[in-house]
């Protein structure tokens, strides 16, 4: 494993993707490295997080560290609780840059922290403060299902520039969060299509190999060398292959249960929306029959007015006010 320094950090964050590979590669070599660097490690993870602006790159440094951490949980807790001292900075940066989809799928990452009890209860508590203080003041159609969208705000009349804007702005968050939501679930479902778990090839490639390599009690029918020869040759063919179909196996877990979490999410959203449209609809059911009202009652003033046509030029009119006056 090539050697630690701040520039190789540096080169291996900025060549980091949001693939599981990628992360336990880099995951692993932090790890290897965090005794004797735990500090220049935080430091340039924390700088880097703070350079950069593009939401799926952020995702990308808050799943290696979560993978970081997870796996320093028993293999070093000094090091597991060092982290948390940049993670405050750096979930404050996150969520002044994140879209409402990359925020949800960082409180996901918090939430299962406190479900496996990864850091304490207050602990976690001030990171979702964090988190939340930016995004209460962004404006969300999916989050606040019990607001519906109003067309009768003090400040602007409904049908101001400022109104229109607003909600023009409220709508494209939406539809962007939708929009995300949809497109990572689409790509996880096609390569999802090919799972490892149905590639009946490696499987049978697997079963034929002898039953000894797995089950040590059969190891007792072999008596000679040339058996044991033959055996371990075998041993050796079918450790990559196993390896590698293993790999292939725990990317499809872990693809499957993002999958679980996105639909969750999907879930939750659509619920969500509906309200919100459920309560807009009826706010404009409720303008229509104020209109339909207001309609009829201008239609009995106009025919309660008198016809001019019958009225002779010498005729006083009726002042205004009784003109508009219901009979």
């Amino acid at each position: 494993m090539s050697g630690f320094s701040e520039f190789t950090m540096r080169e291996r964050l900025m060549k980091l993707t949001n693939t599981t590979h990628s992360i336990q590669t880099l995951s692993m070599w932090i790890l290897h490295h965090q005794k004797k660097n735990a500090d220049a490690i935080l430091d340039t993870w924390l700088k880097e997080v703070r350079s950069i602006t593009d939401s799926e790159r952020l995702l990308s440094l808050m799943n290696l560290a979560n993978d970081v951490i997870q796996n320093a949980r028993k293999k070093a807790p000094a090091f597991m609780n060092a982290f948390y001292e940049v993670l405050q900075p750096a979930v404050s940066h996150i969520s002044k840059i994140a879209d409402q989809y990359h925020r949800q799928l960082l409180e996901r990452i918090l939430s299962v922290w406190r479900e496996r009890g990864i850091y304490s209860t207050e602990n976690l508590d001030l990171l979702v403060n964090c988190l939340q203080e930016t995004s209460i003041s962004t404006p969300n159609l999916i989050s606040d299902p019990e607001s519906p969208i109003r067309t009768d705000s003090p400040l602007l009349p409904s049908g101001s520039p400022g109104s229109s804007l607003d909600n023009s702005k409220k709508i494209k968050e939406e539809f962007h969060a939708f929009s995300s939501l949809s497109t990572n679930m689409i790509n996880l479902l096609r390569r999802l299509e090919d799972p490892a778990s149905a590639d009946v090839k490696i499987r049978q490639i697997i079963a034929a190999y002898p039953e000894a390599i797995a089950n040590p009690l059969l190891l007792k029918e072999i008596k000679t060398s040339e058996g044991v020869a033959a055996l371990m040759a075998k041993t050796v063919e079918a450790v990559p292959v196993v390896d590698a179909y293993c790999t292939r196996l725990q990317d499809e877990l872990k693809e499957r249960q993002n999958l679980q979490y996105l639909m969750a999410d999907y879930i939750k959203a659509l619920d969500q929306a509906n309200e919100r449209n459920k309560a807009l609809l009826d706010s404009v059911k409720k303008g229509i029959s104020r209109l339909d009202a207001e309609k009829k009652e201008l239609a009995k003033h106009i025919d309660s007015l008198p016809d001019l046509s019958q009225i002779a030029a010498s005729t006083t009119l009726p002042p205004l006010g009784e003109l508009f006056t219901s009979s």
